[in-house]
C-alpha cells in the first residue's frame, strides 16, 4: 500500500488520501475514498485511468455524482472526479470534456442557435455521468444526438459508436458491463432559434421548481418509471407511501419518486428506505421498481 500510495503521488501531483466524499455528490452523504484525484483536463483523466490500470487499483471516476449513492464506509481504491471540462463546435458537430456540465453546455449551445440537446438544459451533472446513464426527459435521451465518445478502459484508448453501448432507457453499457471511462464525447446539433430554445429551457426549469423538492440533498427521481404511461412516482404514491421515513432519509412529500436525504441520514437510511419502497409497491402492485441511482461502496 505504501508503495502505491507513493506512485499515486508521484504520478498524480494532488492525490489525497481518506477523502469524505461527501461534499461531492449531491446526496451530501457518502463516505471516504481510499484515493482522490481531480482531473482537470482530458489527459489527466486519461493518466489516471492508465495508472489505476497499470496498478491493479479499483477505479470509480465520478462527474457531479448527481446519480450515485455513496456508502457510509466509502469507496475503495481510486476515485477521481472527472472536471475536464473543455468543448469545442465544428460546424454543428460539438465536442465535449466528460467533466463538462451538461446545463452550461446545452445553454451556450442555445445561445449560439444549436438544438439537439435542449430538453437537456436542467438535468443537472456532467457530459460523462450524462452518456453513462443516457439522460433524458420528455421522450428524448442524449445518446439520440450522440455521435461517438472516446474512452480509455484498462489503460487502452478507444472509440466507441452508439451502436457499441446498448443505449436504452436511463441506461447504457457503461451502467451494464462495459469497464470504461468517458473521456469525451461528441454530438450532433442542428439549427435553431436562440429565442426559443432559450425559452423552451426556461419553461422546463420553472415547471421543475415547482414539481422538484430541492431542500434536501437528493439524486432526483431514484427509480426508473416501468413504462412512459406508468411513473415510478404514482405507483409509490398509490402505496400510500409518500412522507414514509426510514432513520433519516424520508419519501418526499412533494415527489413520490424522490426519496431525500434529512438532515443528519446515512446511506444506509437512503438505501433501506428504497428497498422498502421497491417491496411496498411490488407487494401493492406486482410490479419491480428498478433504481436509476447508482450505488457505490455498498456490499
Amino acid at each position: 500500500m505504501a508503495d502505491i500510495a507513493e506512485t499515486l503521488a508521484q504520478e498524480l501531483p494532488g492525490v489525497t488520501r481518506d477523502v469524505p466524499l461527501a461534499p461531492h455528490c449531491a446526496y451530501r452523504i457518502g463516505g471516504p475514498a481510499d484515493y482522490l484525484y481531480v482531473a482537470r483536463t482530458s489527459a489527466e483523466l486519461v493518466r489516471a485511468a492508465t495508472l489505476a490500470a497499470e496498478l491493479d487499483l479499483p477505479l470509480t471516476v465520478l462527474g457531479q455524482a448527481t446519480n450515485v449513492l455513496v456508502g457510509d464506509a466509502g469507496v475503495r481504491g481510486l476515485v477521481v472526479l472527472a472536471r475536464n471540462a473543455e468543448t469545442a463546435l465544428d460546424g454543428e458537430v460539438l465536442t465535449a470534456g466528460a467533466g463538462a456540465l451538461l446545463p452550461a453546455v446545452v445553454t451556450d449551445l442555445a445561445q449560439q442557435g444549436l438544438a439537439g440537446l435542449e430538453f437537456a438544459g436542467n438535468i443537472p451533472g456532467s457530459i460523462g455521468g450524462a452518456v453513462v446513464g443516457n439522460a433524458g426527459a420528455y421522450g428524448r435521451a442524449v445518446g439520440d444526438a450522440l455521435i461517438d465518445v472516446q474512452v480509455i478502459g484498462g489503460g487502452q484508448a478507444d472509440t466507441l459508436v452508439p451502436a457499441d453501448l446498448r443505449l436504452g432507457y436511463r441506461s447504457s453499457a457503461f451502467k451494464q458491463d462495459l469497464r470504461a471511462v468517458v473521456v469525451t464525447a461528441r454530438f450532433a446539433l442542428v439549427g435553431g432559434a436562440p429565442g426559443a430554445l432559450l425559452d423552451e429551457i426556461a419553461r422546463d426549469a420553472e415547471l421543475r421548481h415547482r414539481k422538484h423538492p430541492f431542500e434536501y440533498g437528493s439524486c432526483g427521481s431514484f427509480f426508473k418509471n416501468p413504462a412512459s404511461d406508468l411513473p415510478a412516482a404514482r405507483l409509490i404514491e398509490d402505496a400510500g407511501l409518500k412522507g414514509l421515513t426510514v432513520g433519516r432519509a424520508q419519501v418526499s412529500v412533494d415527489h413520490a419518486n424522490f426519496i431525500v436525504a434529512l438532515p443528519g441520514a446515512a446511506a444506509a437510511d437512503i438505501r433501506a428506505l428504497a428497498d422498502e419502497v421497491a417491496r411496498v409497491v411490488f407487494e401493492r402492485s406486482g410490479i419491480r421498481l428498478e433504481r436509476e441511482v447508482t450505488l457505490l461502496g455498498f456490499d
